[in-house]
């Protein structure tokens, strides 16, 4: 067995060190929606589970190394975001990096491997176990196993999330600068979309439908947002919002997004409790609702 980079995180600890309660760095408060209870946390412990991405009996631990890899290169960019307050700063090729690091980042989490099981369960649901031939209840089975998910997860990491970068770097690219007293909420799903316009059964969340936006809180004051621009064509590069319903807006895609785990810079999650109280399946896991990303 591996005894080298055993605890993998699936939401970097460069991300979650930016919603830090303390100036080491080292810590985040954490609300666990399932327990429904609030407590400080490491960002070395959090995000994270051994052999996430390479199992016990692989030697080379292949996946982790491509995605240490990424995260050294979206370290410059994304300070460089940070500090400067600006998008323009960036060259080209550091916002292609930023947008690889987001099309990873939607597609590495424990959520996102989570609505690969609850997408093999809904067809089972659908069809029903008592209508299938035994071999295709041996499929399904095979396919829901985690060594069987952990392998598709990972080819869809590195097939898919170059295409997505593509598609994001091409998109319109926004900040927003929070000055308000609510800082901006991240999660163990941080990459989120969202779509005010309804394409009914085709769904509205894919990268390249009509409308859709993509946020990823940059900091606790910081949020990036990334928009289809046939929609929204006169957003300037950097807003300033005192708007504390666009904070609790954004908050709330964390919390209704996110698997299990919503982070934040304080003890502060009476938000994410009244979500939880007036929509209670946020709190399950992404493979057991019904509308998953």
């Amino acid at each position: 067995m591996r005894d080298e980079k055993v605890s993998q995180h699936y939401v970097p600890r460069l991300h979650l060190r930016r919603f830090s309660t303390d100036p080491d760095e080292n810590s985040v408060y954490c609300y666990d929606k399932q327990n429904k209870r609030s407590f400080p946390t490491g960002v070395d412990s959090t995000a994270a589970e051994d052999f996430f991405y390479d199992g016990k009996t692989e030697l080379v631990p292949e996946m982790e190394n491509f995605l240490e890899n990424l995260e050294g290169r979206v370290g410059t960019p994304y300070e460089k975001i940070v500090d400067n307050q600006s998008i323009s700063c960036l060259t080209e090729a550091e916002k292609v990096t930023i947008a690889l690091f987001l099309g990873v980042q939607m597609v590495r989490t424990r959520g996102s491997r989570s609505s690969m099981r609850g997408m093999v369960e809904g067809i089972e649901e659908s069809i029903g176990r008592e209508n299938m031939p035994e071999e295709f209840k041996t499929e399904l089975d095979e396919m829901k196993d985690e060594e069987s998910l952990r392998e598709l997860q990972n080819n869809l990491i590195k097939d898919a999330s170059s295409d997505f970068a593509n598609i994001i770097a091409a998109l319109d690219w926004h900040l927003f600068l929070n000055e308000t007293d609510l800082p901006y909420y991240t999660s163990d799903f941080p990459a989120v979309r969202h779509n005010e316009l309804d394409f009914g059964p085709y769904g509205n969340l894919g990268l390249r439908n009509r409308g859709v936006q993509i946020y990823f809180p940059l900091t606790p004051w910081m949020l990036l947002l990334i928009v289809e621009p046939s929609v929204y064509p006169d957003l300037p590069e950097v807003s300033n919002t005192t708007d504390r319903e666009n904070v609790v807006f954004q908050r709330d895609l964390q919390v209704q997004r996110s698997n299990r785990f919503v982070y934040s810079c304080r003890d502060d999650f009476d938000q994410a409790e009244r979500r939880i109280e007036a929509t209670p399946e946020v709190a399950e896991p992404l493979s057991e609702r019904a509308n998953v990303e």
